[in-house]
């Protein structure tokens, strides 16, 4: 479809250009072919005729009013024959191409493009929304994971300033064990440099960007020497607990009651 418009703009240009050059050098040597012989013709006729038939002259003159009338018109009906053939040449070279392109050859109404467009752009945006949505679930399945093995919403909750350090370091201890089960069950991870912290590195200019962040005199091009501040994670390996369908996804936590 896009083709054939793009074709069809083009296509129409270039003939009406070389058509209509083609008709102007046209009409020009025939114009000046026919002045220059009917001029000779006329002249010649004039001094033969003048001598033997005096009323010729009125004829002659009355024939060269006639074709100064003819010559006038012969440069715009010449270009209009010519801009006729391109046109013709036009359409005959479209239903070529547009056959050949497995089209039908007429282009569909611009409202029906604009239809088209629409439809596609609603569904991309409605996948868009399905993935965000999709994201939002997975994480919040994640946090009621970490809720129902660890209690860390609990945790957060909570407000350590009724509690002595002892205390909180007891709850802290349990909540760490627990969260970190549920971490090593389901994910792997690993560090994302080798080596430990406070050693010096040599950055390299193909570095990621998203895997490598840059502090300090950060200047210039790399590569940059610099010293590891932290090494970073990255998810080795992630094996998240199967969503259920049937509850709320906004749901991390369901509340407890205790029938008595």
């Amino acid at each position: 479809m896009d083709i054939i418009r793009t074709y069809s703009r083009r296509s129409l240009l270039r003939i009406i250009f070389f058509i209509g050059l083609l008709g102007i050098l046209t009409d020009l040597a025939l114009y000046l072919v026919l002045t220059t012989a009917s001029d000779e013709v006329l002249k010649l006729f004039f001094s033969q005729a003048q001598a033997r038939f005096p009323e010729a002259k009125a004829l002659i003159e009355r024939a060269s009013v006639e074709i100064g009338f003819l010559k006038s018109a012969f440069l715009p009906i010449f270009t209009g024959c010519f801009l006729v053939v391109g046109l013709l040449l036009y359409f005959s070279l479209r239903g070529t191409v547009a056959k050949l392109l497995g089209e039908p050859g007429a282009i569909p109404p611009k409202s029906t493009e604009k239809h088209l467009d629409t439809i596609d752009k609603s569904l991309t945006d409605k996948e868009k929304k399905e993935k965000l949505k999709n994201d939002k679930r997975m994480f919040l399945h994640f946090i009621s994971v970490l809720q129902r093995e660890g209690r860390l919403l609990d945790f957060f909750s909570e407000d350590l300033d009724e509690y002595e350090d002892d205390q909180i370091g007891a709850a802290v201890r349990s909540i760490h064990e627990n969260c970190k089960k549920v971490m090593d069950k389901y994910l792997t991870s690993g560090t994302v440099l080798d080596g430990e912290e406070d050693d010096e590195i040599t950055i390299q200019p193909d570095f990621d960007l998203g895997a490598i962040k840059l502090t300090g005199n950060v200047a210039g091009d790399p590569p940059f020497r610099g010293v590891v501040r932290h090494r970073g994670w990255k998810a080795i390996k992630l094996d998240m607990p199967t969503l259920s369908g049937d509850r709320d996804p906004s749901i991390i936590a369901p509340a407890e009651v205790e029938i008595l």
